[in-house]
């Protein structure tokens, strides 16, 4: 049990009920981005929050084998495989890739934000939170979000896109606006010690996605809310006790794998820029890199978690 995680964690909820808070207030007075620089902003984000906590996968193996390089080997190929192939389906059938990633992606978002929670609660909160990522920018901005969804698919897919959104965009906004509202309802008739921020940063953020375009809000909830949430977890899997020497930790073993990542972006983007335009090639660039890297992700979490949280590894940093 970590010392400092759980205190992190209250503080960390309510610098995010302060962040949206200041984030809305501000709102009419923001500036409207044009999509290019909204996606610039992205991409840094990206950069310095999402993939950061994605790249301790390796370090989880490490750790979770006992400094096993075969199982380090096998982890990586398996990580290599599956990026491949989840590329592959966006190039071969985009508008499956496109529904499979929002499916994985309100998974994934939702089980990482509600770790402290089970049974039927953390069923409504997982689809409540996981929603942020997958339902909220479609219930509140759906023509918005179809068009960045067009970038993604590309314009032979189209009609099979607004045909799949014609039929599950009001059924699962709904399912999303009832299990919202469901969570919020438990958490004010539960009163548990955290229950106030709990329930601040769930209306707050889906006040944020009402009001923001879908794209600067992602930013919010991506990098704000769940990435630092997640790699604090990691830094206290491994150094429970010190604070200090777990962001040291998640500094050095994180900054190789995220340094090749972005490198491989780049030129990721070089080669799509070639025959796309700007926007269409940075859509592309990170949502699918996100959608490639996070299945492979959630693979090796959850093996590691089957394994009851073993202490991370330290591949780079071995001397904090």
């Amino acid at each position: 049990m970590s010392t400092w995680f759980p205190e992190f964690r209250r503080r960390h909820t309510w610098a995010v009920v302060v962040l949206l808070t200041l984030a809305l207030v501000a709102s009419p007075f923001l500036p409207a981005l044009p999509l290019s620089a909204q996606l610039a902003l992205l991409a840094v984000a990206v950069a310095l929050f999402g993939l950061p906590h994605g790249a301790l996968d390796l370090a989880l193996v490490h750790g979770a084998s006992r400094g096993s390089w075969r199982a380090l080997v096998t982890a990586t190929g398996v990580y290599l495989v599956v990026t491949a192939a989840v590329l592959a389906v966006w190039l071969t059938a985009p508008v499956v890739a496109l529904f499979a990633f929002l499916a994985i992606a309100i998974i994934h978002f939702g089980l990482g934000d509600t770790e402290d929670l089970q049974g039927p609660q953390r069923a409504l909160e997982v689809v409540a939170r996981g929603g942020f990522a997958g339902i909220a920018p479609l219930a509140f901005h759906p023509q918005t979000t179809r068009d960045l969804f067009a970038l993604l698919v590309g314009p032979a897919a189209t009609a099979p896109l607004d045909t799949v959104l014609a039929f599950i965009t009001a059924p699962v906004t709904w399912l999303w606006f009832v299990c919202l509202t469901a969570a919020i309802l438990w958490r004010l008739l539960q009163r548990t010690p955290d229950w106030l921020s709990a329930v601040a940063e769930l209306l707050l953020t889906a006040a944020v996605f009402a009001l923001f375009a879908p794209l600067a809000a992602f930013l919010l909830y991506f990098s704000f809310v769940h990435s630092v949430r997640h790699i604090a977890d990691l830094g206290a899997a491994r150094f429970p006790d010190s604070a200090l020497r777990a962001r040291r930790w998640l500094l050095l073993e994180s900054f190789p794998f995220t340094a090749a990542t972005v490198l491989l972006g780049g030129i990721a983007w070089f080669a799509f820029a070639r025959t796309i335009t700007f926007d269409q090639a940075m859509m592309r660039v990170i949502f699918w890199g996100l959608s490639a890297l996070t299945m492979p992700h959630m693979i090796l979490t959850a093996w590691w978690h089957g394994r009851g949280d073993p202490t991370p590894g330290d591949l780079f940093a071995r001397h904090v």
